[in-house]
């Protein structure tokens, strides 16, 4: 039986994320500077003109892909969670799946790429500032959906944000070590203070709701409001 005939908007949704797919792919590998528009469309194997007619210049491309990258590790730290059984050490099983899910993974070294070029190039900072608001907000979110605080004081979201630093950090050496059980060796030893302060909840029914904020273009984030 013939398959039913893609509308323009499926075929242009499924052009967009090939493109996407394909700047991440070529960033994690290439680098910012090496992921020129030319091997993005090689690497996505669409026509030369795909990318003008759905993103006008690099900077709308690249801002497209670390939109599409954001939510992406969400959903995916979303499955992860969901997938892990209650447990006595549910807090550990949380924060490793954390890690070889998303931080050793395509989408981390393509947001390494972009933080360090940003250094270089103001107007990728400026993208990169939104993209960072973005991810705490998002960040917040999930936080407050998964955990829960010990005692009064304790702040999950920032202990989560420590966290997210942490391992984002110990990524970087993941290329200079051989045995890389030494990375989960210290995330065990930071869950271990983690736990006198927070712990997952027992009445998770699902992944977090999808942020609304998501609705607002990246280009239109304001990186000045208050934390």
């Amino acid at each position: 039986m013939s398959q039913p005939r893609r509308t323009q908007a499926e075929r242009s949704a499924q052009m967009r994320r090939r493109l996407l797919e394909a700047t991440l792919s070529c960033l994690a590998s290439e680098g910012y500077a090496g992921s020129t528009v030319s091997k993005i469309v090689e690497r996505a194997q669409v026509s030369r003109g795909a990318p003008v007619h759905h993103y006008p210049s690099k900077a709308a491309l690249i801002e497209a892909a670390a939109e599409f990258m954001i939510h992406r590790i969400y959903a995916e730290l979303g499955r992860v969670v969901l997938s892990l059984p209650a447990s006595p050490q549910h807090l550990e099983d949380i924060i490793l799946g954390c890690w070889r899910s998303v931080f050793g993974k395509q989408e981390n070294a393509a947001m390494l790429e972009l933080m360090l070029a940003s250094r270089h190039d103001e107007e990728l900072a400026l993208m990169m500032r939104r993209l960072w608001t973005v991810g705490y907000d998002t960040l917040k979110l999930a936080t407050h959906h998964y955990f829960e605080p010990l005692q009064e004081e304790a702040q999950p979201l920032q202990l989560m944000t420590l966290t997210q630093w942490l391992l984002r950090g110990m990524s970087l050496d993941l290329h200079l070590v051989h045995d890389t059980a030494i990375f989960e060796h210290f995330i065990k030893l930071w869950v271990r203070l983690l736990a006198t302060q927070m712990r997952p909840r027992q009445d998770i029914q699902g992944p977090p709701p999808r942020p609304a904020f998501w609705d607002t273009p990246l280009r239109e984030i304001d990186v000045q409001r208050r934390r």
